[in-house]
């Protein structure tokens, strides 16, 4: 199932397999493993200490999406503010609630700035 969901981010299966083992690897060294944990608590740890060890991977991979969305010069349209906020939703995943939190802004403002964003964007390519 690991190798499956890192298959999913990575997109590469010898890749996905050395990601694999380098998870597995540091997961036996880095967390102790209770005989009195079930295997369903296990598994969800493992499966988000290999989140954890992916965020790398997946920041690079978005990076480049990022390198090519600017070098298309969308992003060159939005303030500060604006592709902050763009960037952590599309490119880092982070949540509504977190950026919120993180910015200091209430959720309303973020989304606002967030639809702002899209429309300016989506108007620079005629749509």
């Amino acid at each position: 199932m690991l190798l499956g969901y890192i298959n999913g981010i990575v997109q590469d299966p010898k890749k996905s397999e050395d990601h694999l083992i380098a998870i597995l690897t540091s997961f036996v060294k880095d967390v102790v493993v209770l005989p009195e944990k079930s295997r369903l608590n296990i598994w969800l740890e493992l499966r988000q200490y290999a989140q954890s060890k992916l965020t790398l991977y997946t920041a690079k991979s978005h990076q480049s999406n990022l390198d090519q969305s600017i070098h298309n010069g969308k992003l060159d349209l939005l303030d500060d503010l604006q592709k902050k906020i763009f960037c952590a939703v599309y490119y880092h995943g982070k949540s509504i609630q977190y950026l919120a939190a993180t910015i200091g802004c209430d959720e309303s403002e973020i989304r606002n700035q967030l639809k702002l964003s899209i429309d300016k964007m989506r108007r620079a390519s005629g749509n």
